[in-house]
């Protein structure tokens, strides 16, 4: 139940279920990037374990004038897990932003363990962000997701 309560709470709090807004063409990190209207988007887990991350906007100013961005952390359930009572998956999750984003709309994407394992920028509409992962047979796993340019 804990594995649903963070998207749940993004979901719930700042957009309607399914609600997109189309990005600004060329954001920044001087306030354009931010919109009026949240940009939604899919993430899902492919892979057949756990993983963890974390998205973040890019850099802005605060009131007090220190740089500062959002962030907001993950964990996503095996490939096709789903919650024994009700049946909703747990292997996938949406999110909203406002911004800031990165140039081209992009959020950034971390994927870890306790250290960062893969990131990069990813648009956010071009449909949903898929994570895949093997395990390795020596030890080990390789977790990437495929980033929108």
């Amino acid at each position: 139940m804990k594995t649903f309560l963070l998207p749940a709470f993004v979901l719930l709090c700042l957009a309607p279920q399914g609600a997109l807004a189309q990005l600004p063409a060329s954001p920044s990190s001087d306030g354009a990037g931010i919109v009026s209207e949240p940009v939604c988007f899919v993430l899902i887990n492919q892979a057949p374990y756990k993983v963890y991350g974390n998205f973040g906007t890019d850099y802005y100013t605060d009131a007090e004038g220190r740089k500062a961005r959002h962030r907001s952390n993950f964990r996503l359930e095996e490939a096709g897990a789903k919650d024994p009572e009700k049946g909703f998956p747990l292997d996938q999750a949406e999110f909203c932003s406002y911004g800031p984003f990165y140039e081209g709309g992009k959020l950034d994407l971390v994927l870890r363990t306790l250290v960062p394992i893969f990131s990069c920028k990813t648009k956010l509409d071009q449909g949903p962000i898929i994570i895949t992962g093997v395990r390795k047979p020596e030890g080990g796993t390789d977790t990437t997701a495929a980033c929108f340019e």
